[in-house]
């Protein structure tokens, strides 16, 4: 089955402020799958797939420098 895909209308800001609300919900998930939450796992790996698919599309900012091995790191784990 396929996905139905939309788009929308959104700044940059728009997506700054979703992706940050974002990693929120996965620090939620996160705590709760590992206090043993099938389902919770099950979404937190859902929400990993958009917040990837997110950050391919969001477009990066002017004059931004690659991330540093610590930043890489941290995403890795958090």
């Amino acid at each position: 089955m396929l996905d139905e895909t939309h788009s929308v209308d959104l700044t940059l800001q728009d997506l700054e402020l979703i992706e940050a609300a974002l990693q929120t919900q996965e620090k939620i998930l996160s705590v709760q799958s590992r206090a043993g939450g099938s389902a919770a796992r099950t979404r937190l790996n859902d929400l990993k797939g958009l917040m990837r698919r997110l950050r391919r599309q969001t477009p990066a900012p002017q004059g931004a420098s690659a991330a540093s091995w610590s930043q890489t790191a941290r995403q890795l784990f958090f």
